[in-house]
């Protein structure tokens, strides 16, 4: 198969030109490949291009990518947002992802232009601020900063093991801090985690040691993410001699997520087996063995999606969908089994979403429509206090040390960047910490607006959060992006919206829907759009747009959609199902053949959200709603930017390379269909401040080249 004749000619003459239509695009030729699939005929025209090493693959992305390139940074508008969205993402230092053991608060500190955040500690909410570890200077080879990805603090404080991974490839590596010296332990352990499955540790009580996941040492490059198991390390020895000490019999794709009491008494280890599904719950006091005390009967909400389990005076508390779709808080005492636990509070209009133990008890987090609540309880369940939230804001976090006494909520806004608070349960009030990121822009004359947008099938109203200045006197013929997620139970919440205030400076407005498939209402809104439903993830962006073009925001013509990684397979489908109803499409690492791309290893965490196609009755419904294989010919599609990542562990580039081709090959709208596939780059997990200056900067520069 000859395919790089021209790619190079091609490449040139677009570097050489100012973006036009049509776009040069490369030839890319149709090689079918047919499949019966239970008697249906399935046929995948460019199979060829999911071989990322084929120097012929190689030429065409490249020539895809300067293609992008080229039309993006030629268009009008390119440099000024590149240097006011610069100029807005060179904010004070931000402060996130606190931890508190013993009056040791130990976080994260960003301060852009750095490529990367570093690990600091203080003592206490006053202390003088010190640096742990700094992955900015941490470079070796020539190679870019690496990430820090988690953090494990030891139970006394004086110890941090973390992650690092590189290039956005997600292979992590465990390290070990002295945070009283900051002098990183000889202890390394390649392999922790990485890509889907992520990275474990449980302190022992003394400090001295460690029990951490780790993936297999040998095996194959196709396998390298899967049979992950956990070890016990003692700080000192050689990783390669930790001993086994759980995960025999598990499933080969589980993930394990841990929780432990802050005394050292107690630990849990949650496993479950793909993205969006109920755990395996597991207990052990001290360093004992691990005893089964609830199964995915118990309907234990994920603990991937946050902080969902917390030991208060050493029982185990657990959200669990069991019994109410928007989740009880149960109490599962130590040496008991949920079977045997106590529903200490029962569900209410919110869903619980997360638990964090505190002095005096526990604080749930909950979400209503994406939007947070907050309550205070007793161990006994009794409530003590509504923690007063301002309206259309998210909870980040919330930091406390049970045998101290501060309570730490981080929270943000669309307006607001995120800040510490400290909660005061006697007064039951929310005291600003002076923790806070000053920022370059203003912002406030943003405006917020919630609506409700009833469902096509009208079983739902649908939160719509939308965004703008107050001096913006919208129509519409107003450029307008909108985004949504709508996948695995995850809840799309608000945030700040930072350096996208220059869309909104434009004259643009933003906004954000909350569909079915996310947490947003509990595991009902998330069930309602899985499996033979799922195609109601774009019906419901369907109706938000149609709102929008009925109320006085951007129409058909006007309107540009946004969204990434499962969020990018939502752009498949709806502009696949809806095309009219967009302009354009920006979809970042996103998958399109689900079908397909759900028997590949990586493909195997997906399956219990959107079903097996190996099964005859499932494959009726992946098949259906796999995008690449509904694109149709001789279609007006909408203009579409895909942008994915060389590295990326989760979506594989070639999801992206095929559905351009596809999409290419079919539209009739004479809009651009670009492909940018960025090397150095993975699922967008720590990218550098420059690499997302420059993914801010593409993503409105393409939309205010369509929109206006």
């Amino acid at each position: 198969m000859r395919l790089a004749h021209g790619f190079v000619a091609v490449a040139a003459f677009v570097l050489l030109s100012a973006a036009q239509q049509p776009l040069p695009y490369p030839s890319t030729p149709a090689i079918p490949v047919v499949e019966n699939f239970f008697g249906t005929q399935v046929t995948d025209p460019y199979r060829w291009l999911e071989d990322g090493n084929s120097p012929q693959v190689v030429a065409w992305a490249t020539a895809q990518t300067a293609i992008a390139r080229q039309y993006i940074e030629s268009q009008p508008s390119y440099a000024g947002y590149l240097q006011r969205v610069r100029t807005l993402s060179k904010t004070g230092t931000r402060r996130f992802g606190l931890t508190i053991r013993r009056d040791r608060y130990i976080y994260y500190r960003d301060t852009p232009p750095e490529a990367q955040p570093e690990l600091v500690t203080r003592q206490g909410l006053r202390g003088v601020e010190r640096l742990i570890f700094n992955p900015n200077t941490f470079v070796r080879n020539g190679a870019a900063a690496p990430s820090i990805e988690s953090v494990f603090v030891s139970l006394d404080g004086s110890k941090v093991a973390f992650t690092t991974q590189e290039a956005g490839a997600e292979e992590e590596t465990l390290r070990v801090v002295d945070v009283a010296s900051a002098k990183l332990l000889p202890d390394v352990i390649p392999h922790a985690g990485g890509g889907t499955t992520p990275t474990a540790v449980l302190w022992d009580k003394d400090g001295k040691g460690f029990v951490h996941t780790r993936f297999p040492l040998t095996g194959s490059e196709s396998a390298r993410h899967f049979n992950i198991k956990l070890y016990h390390h003692v700080l000192g020895t050689p990783p390669s001699g930790d001993p086994y000490v759980f995960g025999d019999g598990q499933p080969a794709n589980v993930e394990y997520y841990v929780t432990q009491a802050t005394d050292g008494n107690a630990s849990a280890l949650f496993a479950d087996a793909g993205d969006g599904v109920f755990a395996t719950a597991y207990v052990r006091s001290g360093n004992g063995s691990f005893t089964r005390v609830a199964t995915p009967a118990d309907r234990i909400n994920c603990c991937e999606l946050g902080d969902r389990a917390a030991f208060v005076n050493d029982s185990l508390y657990v959200i669990s969908s069991k019994r109410n779709q928007r989740g009880d808080i149960v109490q599962i005492p130590q040496g008991k089994s949920f079977a045997q636990g106590t529903t200490i509070v029962a569900a209410g209009r919110n869903a619980a979403d997360q638990i964090t133990a505190v002095p005096g008890g526990f604080i749930t987090s909950e979400i209503d429509g994406g939007d947070s609540a907050a309550h205070y309880y007793s161990a006994a369940g009794k409530m003590l206090g509504q923690l007063p939230l301002p309206p259309v804001s998210a909870i980040s976090g919330i930091a406390a040390d049970t045998a101290g006494q501060d309570i730490i909520v981080s929270y943000r806004g669309y307006d607001t960047p995120n800040r510490w608070l400290r909660y005061e349960p006697s007064q039951n009030r929310l005291v600003r910490t002076g923790v806070e990121t000053k920022v370059p822009g203003d912002y406030s004359q943003v405006t917020v607006r919630r609506v409700f947008v009833r469902s096509l099938d009208g079983a739902a109203q649908i939160p719509l959060e939308i965004v703008a200045l107050k001096t913006t006197r919208a129509d519409a013929s107003t450029p307008t992006i909108m985004t949504a997620y709508g996948s695995y139970g995850i809840v799309s919440s608000p945030f700040f919206i930072g350096s996208l205030l220059a869309w909104l400076e434009h004259g643009g407005v933003f906004a954000q829907a909350m569909i079915r498939g996310g947490g947003e209402y509990g595991e009902a809104w998330h069930a309602a759009a899985v499996h033979a439903t799922v195609y109601k993830r774009s019906d419901d962006l369907a109706a938000c747009a149609q709102w929008l073009g009925q109320n006085g925001y951007g129409d058909a013509k006007h309107l540009g959609i946004l969204g990434g990684s499962a969020g990018g397979y939502l752009m498949g489908l709806a502009l696949t199902r809806n095309p009219a109803l967009y302009r354009a499409v920006d979809s970042e690492v996103g998958f399109y053949s689900e079908f397909r791309e759900v028997l590949t290893p990586n493909g195997a965490f997906n399956i219990p959200e959107f079903g097996d196609p190996r099964d005859p009755k499932q494959f009726s419904w992946v098949y259906a709603y796999s995008p690449y294989y509904h694109v149709k010919p001789n279609v007006a599609y909408p203009a579409v930017l895909m942008e994915t990542g060389e590295n990326d562990p989760r979506v594989a580039p070639r999801e992206s390379r095929k559905m351009i081709a596809m999409l290419q090959t079919a539209s009739t709208s004479g809009y651009p269909i670009l492909l940018w596939q960025k090397s150095g780059e993975g699922h967008g997990i720590g990218n550098s401040f420059e690499q997302q200056v420059a993914a801010t900067t593409q993503t409105l520069t393409f939309f205010e080249s369509q929109l206006r």
